[in-house]
């Protein structure tokens, strides 16, 4: 295969895994949102009385809402960065050591669930599908990232 047609292929795999890690940003975001109002019923279900004060629970949501929207745009980030690298803009290894993190925070995160899961629902082998599928984008953006640089 011609070098040049290697490249372009790699560049457009590049780009395709920047576009998916954007768009399951969109996912992390709402199955965020999901995770904040567990989070909410399950503090007001142990602290019920106390969690009367509404500075309390403005600080409470508050920090939440941020960790989400950084987590989010976290997100957003790595695939931007992956697609300015895919279409020839020169880009620092942060995206990379981002893209790992979250790889290595989503494994550390399925071990968990597997090991002290309440219960199996559908529910959860269905966030276990889309999340693996997430999880291998990630790790494609690193390979085809690393795969470009060298060709380069």
């Amino acid at each position: 295969m011609n070098p040049d047609k290697k490249v372009r292929r790699v560049q457009g795999l590049l780009y395709t895994s920047g576009v998916g890690v954007i768009l399951f940003s969109i996912w992390a975001g709402l199955r965020g949102i999901e995770s904040l109002f567990e989070f909410w019923n399950e503090l007001c279900r142990e602290y019920g009385a106390e969690l009367d004060n509404a500075v309390i629970k403005i600080m409470i949501c508050l920090f939440v809402f941020t960790f989400l929207m950084f987590f989010t745009f976290m997100h957003v980030y790595i695939g931007k960065a992956a697609i300015d690298v895919s279409s020839g803009k020169k880009k620092g290894n942060m995206y990379l050591v981002l893209s790992v993190l979250l790889s290595i925070i989503y494994w550390s995160l399925y071990i968990f669930q597997f090991a002290y899961g309440e219960k199996f629902e559908i529910k959860t082998l269905v966030y276990i599908i889309i999340d693996l599928t997430f999880n291998i984008i990630l790790i494609e953006v690193v390979v085809f990232s690393l795969l470009l640089k060298k060709m380069r």
